[in-house]
């Protein structure tokens, strides 16, 4: 689609209706693409605050109780517009490091991914990413790939299924995924 070149008129349209249309209706409208209607509501400096007082009440009565899925829903907004609202008002959640949460840490730092620990301990990525530091917990720049196991992958990948290559692998089911495309042998 070629860039739009926005008139006048159109800068004056987009101020009377930004807060009645979507940026999907004014796409239609101006035959362009939503994203180019949003770059052009942020240069004129047109902001929808879609955040009620009840809305930021319900957030900040719910969120310990309520997943961001579960806020979003019962919201009608999207998990990740949830997350960010969250921010914004500076709430979070915090999990308790027990012993035996830093010790799972530190038995699987070195082979699981920072999503697969952050999902198992049921934290954000960006949490884990600050115990680990707090931790001194540092992964060694070693390929989790030995010739063997990309070796038992390739002649097993069509016979076992995820679970079983990453059981005899050692390994999280997405370093598995990922070597899988890595390699084209899909």
């Amino acid at each position: 689609m070629p860039r739009r070149k926005w008139t006048d008129e159109d800068k004056q349209f987009l101020k009377d209706n930004y807060l009645h249309m979507s940026r999907k209706k004014f796409a239609e409208y101006f035959n362009t693409t939503p994203g180019a209607v949003g770059y052009q509501l942020k240069k004129l400096g047109l902001k929808r605050n879609s955040w009620s007082k009840e809305k930021d009440d319900f957030i900040r009565e719910n969120y310990l109780n309520m997943t961001n899925a579960e806020l979003a829903k019962k919201l009608k907004k999207s998990t990740c517009a949830v997350e960010k609202r969250l921010g914004t008002l500076g709430l979070r959640r915090l999990k308790e490091w027990t012993p035996g949460r830093e010790q799972f840490l530190k038995d699987n730092y070195e082979t699981m991914s920072n999503a697969f620990l952050a999902k198992k301990l049921g934290v954000t990525e960006l949490a884990l990413a600050k115990k680990l530091s707090r931790m001194n917990l540092v992964r060694k720049r070693k390929s989790k790939w030995s010739k063997k196991k990309e070796e038992f992958l390739k002649n097993n990948y069509k016979k076992l299924g995820i679970k079983e290559l990453a059981k005899a692998c050692n390994m999280p089911s997405e370093y598995i995924r990922n070597k899988i495309t890595e390699l084209n042998l899909r």
